[in-house]
């Protein structure tokens, strides 16, 4: 009996003890950092950067959120230049510049040798990213599309817009770039004229080393649509509660005909039911007959269901304001999508980024 009770408890430690042996082992992308992060502060270089790469490496659903993303090459680029890798060091560095050029790392948090040493390899790689409006619409020729840029050194660089094939059909700016700038498109095409074709086309921006050469190419996709514009929302019609009936009601009329017809059921029926075998004479209908017609007389003495012309006048004059404010609605909407341009940037994508 012992042998068994200890096999089970055996079993049900094991239980307990695998889940979590394999989430030490494996663990998500954010696990893996944090004790990456650990490793380092311990002085475990070696470890350190094993579990730094392990959570960069993890991929969908479970990979590394940006601001993640950039401490972790952060950490990992220390690592590597404690460790007197320095060329896997400034790769990783490299790399962070391309991801986010705006990085500054933690002054508390890393020693001098390395903010030096990061902050020389930012300064020899030119980069930039953009930032657009999601989803916007312009007015052609008179209002812009606005894509705020951001350097991690200054540099020159060459902003064009383009069509999806490459063809450029405006150049938008040409000149040098230090922290950020601003560019402009008004939504025209190369003729300065018209808009273009409703299609897909893209800001390429070409950032230039001191010789003139290509580092680094950044593009923003955008999809360009005629006519988009968020419009103005439709008035609700009047609610119920502001329109007055416009017809008598017929309640009054039905409880000022209930007593007569009750009565004239009672004087002809009742007599029969409580006095059984007694037959109905006429006299008993003609009165109950006549109580009935009374009833009636009095319920449309009432006038139920009549039109009230003076609420029907007011409900009039309510819908027919709606109508005409949704009618005005529906007409600025359509001068304001009138010649309108709406344009829906994507996601930059970086064409010639440098991994370690």
């Amino acid at each position: 009996m012992r042998p068994a009770l200890a096999f089970l408890a055996a079993l049900w430690l094991g239980a307990l003890l695998l889940p979590r042996a394999a989430s030490a082992q494996g663990g998500g992308a954010g696990a893996a950092l944090a004790q990456g992060v650990r490793a380092y502060e311990d002085l475990e270089f070696d470890n350190a950067a094993g579990l730094l790469r392990r959570a960069l490496a993890v991929q969908g659903a479970d990979a590394l959120a940006p601001a993640d993303v950039a401490r972790a090459l952060m950490y990992l680029a220390a690592t590597e230049l404690l460790r007197e890798h320095t060329d896997s060091a400034r790769a990783v560095a490299r790399r962070l510049v391309l991801t986010n050029p705006r990085f500054r790392p933690d002054e508390l948090v890393f020693p001098p040798q390395v903010l030096t040493f990061y902050e020389g390899t930012r300064r020899a790689t030119p980069a930039v990213i953009g930032r657009a409006p999601a989803d916007t619409a312009i007015r052609p020729g008179a209002d812009a599309l606005e894509v705020r840029l951001y350097a991690s050194t200054f540099h020159d660089v060459t902003a064009t817009l383009g069509t999806e094939d490459g063809r450029v059909l405006r150049t938008l700016y040409t000149g040098p770039i230090s922290d950020s700038l601003d560019l402009h498109w008004n939504g025209l095409d190369s003729t300065g004229t018209k808009p273009p074709p409703a299609g897909r086309y893209a800001i390429t921006v070409t950032s230039l080393d001191r010789q003139r050469r290509v580092v680094r190419i950044l593009r923003l996709p955008l999809q360009v649509t005629p006519g988009r514009v968020d419009t103005l929302p439709h008035p609700a019609p009047p609610p119920d509660s502001l329109l007055l009936p416009e017809r008598t009601p017929v309640g009054p009329g039905l409880r000022a005909f209930a007593p007569g017809a009750l009565a004239g059921v009672a004087i002809a029926v009742l007599p029969s039911v409580v006095a059984s075998g007694e037959k109905a004479n006429g006299a008993r209908f003609a009165v109950g007959g006549t109580a009935t017609i009374a009833g009636i007389v009095a319920f449309f003495s009432h006038h139920p269901g009549r039109l009230i012309p003076a609420n029907a006048a007011r409900n009039r004059t309510l819908r027919e304001a709606w109508r005409r404010e949704d009618a005005e609605v529906a007409r600025r909407n359509a001068e304001r999508a009138r010649g309108m341009l709406g344009i829906r940037a994507g996601a930059p994508v970086l064409l010639t980024p440098e991994a370690p």
